[in-house]
């Protein structure tokens, strides 16, 4: 997961192998489109790796970034334009998730204040948005549910439900 400081209430979560990736996009999580980024890789041995991500912007349709790091080793996607993306590293079950009973549903939990979650539920163009609790175990209050526990696993990466439904952390 990647977060761009121009846009620190969306995400950035990037996946594939050394040929071609895909990146999926949101700059603010009041935004009703996630975005898909179709992207090369282009790995040259002894250099930095690059992408060329087809952001669809009319005449310069691709936009190159450079996997780097930043002094204190994070890492980041750095661009021409002096822009950059970090790719932080949430402890616990903040991020974004994706759900193993319905393989189209991307998950974000964003930490609002202590321990006040705000969810979203994206089911392509579809929104739900919904509160949760951090603690010991997640409580999570679904609109057509009401409130289901689910516990985080550290060492999976997963929030794990009652019902047996698995939330794996991107």
């Amino acid at each position: 997961v990647w977060t761009n400081p121009k846009h620190p209430n969306g995400y950035r979560v990037l996946f594939g192998d050394n040929q071609k990736a895909t990146l999926l996009l949101l700059d603010e999580s009041s935004d009703d489109v996630e975005r898909v980024i179709p992207a090369q890789v282009k790995v040259v041995p002894g250099q930095e790796t690059k992408l060329i991500f087809d952001f669809g912007l009319g005449t310069n349709n691709n936009v190159e970034g450079t996997f780097t790091r930043a002094r204190d080793g994070t890492r980041i996607i750095s661009f021409e334009d002096g822009k950059y993306w970090i790719n932080k590293k949430y402890e616990g079950p903040i991020g974004v998730f994706k759900d193993s009973a319905n393989s189209n549903r991307v998950i974000v939990i964003q930490q609002v204040k202590g321990s006040d979650c705000v969810v979203q539920l994206r089911d392509g163009d579809e929104v739900t948005t919904l509160t949760a609790k951090a603690g010991n175990t997640f409580v999570f209050d679904f609109p057509d549910k009401g409130k289901v526990t689910a516990s985080f696993n550290m060492t999976r990466r997963t929030l794990t439900f009652e019902d047996g439904t698995v939330w794996t952390k991107y």
